[in-house]
């Protein structure tokens, strides 16, 4: 998708969270203005409705909520409402890691349970106190807020409760190191869950301890706990949480060196991800099927399995940054506006118990339609100049990004010729003439690949390359070669003006280098002068096919067509031919000829 596309979707993520925060304004507006006398029902609906939008991850508007029932809790002295507006602040807050702040309204919270004597709102603040806690790495604090949090749970024969807070004490302990007391935390969790069959609590404990074994290394008694999870989870039908218990069962079976198994679990685990939105959890288990194919050494598809990875963690990685320009630009809308309308929001709820009702509504909806107007208007204007400046940012980010790719290409270039030039030194000091001419013939194969980054870097196009200007600078290198030789000949060329990608004109160049260097060293061994052709055809009768050839005046190929099959050169050119799904035909006519056809 171009530019164009991407703010244009940009731009409308940002309308939908504009329409959900309006929609949620009315909504809230309505239940308030249609409560019945007793205004404490107003409270309750507040603070479920606060708890809905954050389950939502509508942070503005649960947050709206808690602040609006806190407020008619305090006029109203009702101090469970009051308790559950702190409780709801504090979780978002705690969502958002503004952990101080979360603290500071949980303890608000508990406070008023306490004086109240309300348990069950004492229990569940004391828990959340521990999470942050625990968060924190503050592992004493987590310990004893979860140690009252359970003596409580205890009073109450709260079976569920008792095991979410064993659990999460389990947790701490296992952060710590402590493995034993950890894994009879969560046997005793395990056990309260299954007293009331809740069954997903229990196929959590099981991941969990058997996340302990592996640390252990206990992989049998592991693989023994995710597969106890496994049919737990198969039964509640959570894909999620299925594909993730058959990633950890893979990983046990590889720590046992059962291969095939764990081979068939990851792509279990894979196949149940492909209707599952959550891409952190696809681009990990790509990680691990390629780590898994590397610990096997099947690096084809450790490959294949690591590619899908850098695409699904790219993908992570712009969706969380949309994401959190999105939620950047609502916050600061949201305070804005909630700052702006503040009094009027509370003037609205103050006077409900002394205005006709259907007064009320037209009022309140007349403000939310200008609101809702203007607040439209404003984004719509937001939205262009948004727009404008992101067309202008990511022109220049394409010009930075071509410049970069021109200087990598140059850098590339300027240290293939340090080690040509490196080369040359080493040849001129060996003694031995035979390394001396290995040395040469790499120094041939880096000078081809030399000039192919050098045109790369003078190119607008990083994708094509030239190939009479490339093979022209190749054949360059070798008419040097023949002039500070006795050698007297010539090397002619005749190319077609056509484009190729760099992954076919890589081999083709040295495909080249190799008949031109065996050319010049046994074609004219018997002959005063010689002559080296290259031509690079399309063949009119065949679609999309081309002919290179490369062929000389000398001696000839043997009729014993023994020439050399097993030299490193020859060696190269069959495989240079192979990778571009070509086929070479040799001959003499009469001095050799090598012909190599394939489709560009």
């Amino acid at each position: 998708m171009g530019h164009d596309g991407c703010l244009l979707s940009s731009t409308i993520i940002s309308f939908i969270y504009c329409m959900r925060f309006f929609i949620s304004a009315i909504l809230l507006t309505f239940f308030i203005s249609a409560k019945s006398q007793n205004d404490t029902n107003t409270v309750i609906k507040l603070n479920d409705l606060s708890a809905s939008f954050e389950k939502n991850d509508q942070s503005d508007s649960a947050f709206f909520s808690a602040s609006k029932a806190l407020t008619l809790s305090l006029k109203l002295n009702y101090r469970l409402g009051v308790s559950d507006a702190y409780n709801n602040l504090g979780n978002i807050a705690r969502h958002k890691a503004n952990y101080p702040l979360a603290l500071k309204y949980y303890y608000k919270g508990l406070a008023i349970d306490e004086a109240i004597g309300n348990p069950e709102g004492a229990l569940l603040k004391l828990g959340n106190i521990g999470i942050i806690y625990f968060n924190q790495n503050d592992y004493s604090n987590a310990l004893k807020y979860y140690e009252r949090a359970k003596e409580i749970a205890e009073k109450l024969n709260n079976e569920k409760a008792i095991a979410s807070v064993l659990a999460n004490t389990a947790d701490v302990y296992s952060s710590q190191g402590k493995t034993e007391t950890a894994l009879k935390f969560y046997d005793d969790a395990f056990k309260h869950y299954q007293a009331v069959n809740a069954q997903k609590g229990m196929a959590n404990v099981l991941i969990n301890s058997g996340n302990v074994q592996m640390d252990k290394g206990n992989s049998k008694l592991a693989l023994q706990k995710y597969l106890s999870a496994l049919e737990i989870l198969e039964v509640l039908n959570d894909n999620r949480q299925i594909a993730s218990c058959l990633l950890n069962i893979a990983f046990a079976n590889s720590q046992l060196k059962n291969n095939t198994i764990a081979e068939s679990y990851f792509n279990k685990a894979l196949s149940y991800t492909k209707d599952i939105n959550d891409l952190d959890l696809k681009s990990s288990l790509e990680l691990a099927i390629s780590e898994f194919y590397a610990e096997v050494k099947n690096d084809k598809l450790a490959f294949r399995h690591y590619k899908n990875y850098i695409v699904l963690r790219d993908s992570v990685y712009n969706e969380e940054n949309t994401k959190k320009s999105v939620e950047a630009e609502m916050n600061y809308n949201f305070n804005k506006k909630q700052t702006a309308t503040k009094f009027e929001h509370d003037k609205v709820v103050y006077k409900l118990a002394a205005e006709n009702k259907l007064h009320k509504q037209v009022r309140v909806f007349f403000i939310i339609g200008i609101i809702l107007i203007l607040g439209l208007l404003f984004f719509a204007k937001r939205a262009f100049d948004n727009k404008k400046k992101v067309a202008e940012f990511m022109a220049s980010e394409s010009n930075r990004k071509e410049t970069l790719l021109q200087e990598v290409h140059h850098r590339i270039n300027n240290n293939l010729q340090i080690i040509s030039s490196l080369l040359t030194l080493q040849a001129n000091s060996a003694n031995d003439e035979r390394l001396t001419q290995y040395l040469k013939q790499s120094q041939n194969r880096i000078q081809s690949l030399s000039v192919l980054h050098e045109l790369l870097y003078q190119n607008d196009s990083p994708l094509q390359i030239r190939m009479d200007q490339y093979l022209d600078k190749v054949l360059n290198f070798h008419r040097d070669v023949l002039n500070t030789n006795s050698l007297n000949a010539e090397i002619k060329m005749n190319i077609d003006e056509v484009s190729f990608t760099t992954k076919l004109a890589v081999p083709l160049a040295l495909i080249v280098n190799e008949l031109i260097t065996n050319a010049i060293k046994y074609a004219f061994t018997d002959c005063v002068t010689g002559k080296i052709t290259v031509t690079l055809k399309s063949l009119e009768n065949e679609t999309n096919t081309w002919l290179l050839s490369v062929s000389d005046t000398g001696k000839g190929l043997p009729i014993d067509n023994n020439y050399r099959k097993d030299s490193l050169g020859l060696r190269l050119v069959n495989i240079m031919t192979k990778q571009i799904k070509g086929s070479l035909i040799t001959s003499n006519a009469p001095g050799a000829v090598f012909e190599i056809k394939f489709n560009a």
